[in-house]
């Protein structure tokens, strides 16, 4: 399941029976504080005393702050500019059942990125590489072989499945939500069903 890393680069995975809930994007500073990237919902997973695993080691946060949507970490262990260079790219996890239950049709990013990403039709689109978080919606970002990169909003509309377990989206072209020069040839639409 890639996770967000440089565009077109395969991040880290988080490890079997955890949850990634950030990324080390490069030290900050003299004394081993990490900036961060994070991949959740929940900011207090990163309050003094959160217990994480970083690099399959397990840290406590000592202290953190937010600034303009990153949160800086120092990490026990970690009070070193060299020991934070090493982290860089690493990812933030915690175990998998110590993540709360999603509603139906919410999902963990981990869990988006990698799967593929197909029309109503079956037309395969490419794979979600990356997913953006610019405010009202997630954007998933679809990158295909042949294919220029798709930006596709997490509507209803246009996200009629998600098949986590098969690694599997299912889109609907015809929602309007996507330029039809970059769908496959006829669109990927299919033919409307009359209401009963």
């Amino acid at each position: 399941m890639p996770l967000r890393g440089a565009r077109g680069a395969t991040a880290p995975q988080p490890r079997e029976g955890f949850r990634a809930v950030g990324r080390v994007e490069r030290p900050w500073g003299l004394r081993g504080e990490v900036k961060v990237l994070p991949l959740t919902d929940y900011p207090e997973r990163f309050a003094p005393g959160a217990r994480v695993f970083v690099g399959g080691a397990d840290r406590r946060v000592r202290h953190s702050r937010w600034h303009k949507g990153r949160v800086f970490v120092a990490l026990d262990g970690v009070d070193r500019v060299e020991t934070a260079e090493a982290l860089r790219g690493a990812l933030l996890e915690i175990p998998e059942d110590e993540t709360p239950a999603f509603a139906d049709g919410e999902y963990y990013i981990d869990q988006i990125e990698g799967c593929e990403v197909v029309s109503l039709g079956g037309e395969p689109l490419g794979r979600v590489t990356e997913v953006l978080r610019p405010g009202a919606n997630d954007v998933y970002v679809v990158r295909g072989a042949s294919r220029r990169e798709l930006l596709i909003p997490a509507l209803r509309r246009t996200v009629v499945a998600v098949d986590v377990q098969a690694r599997r989206i299912t889109v609907d072209p015809s929602a309007g939500d996507l330029p039809a020069d970059a769908l496959p040839a006829g669109g990927g639409a299919h033919e409307p069903v009359a209401p009963d």
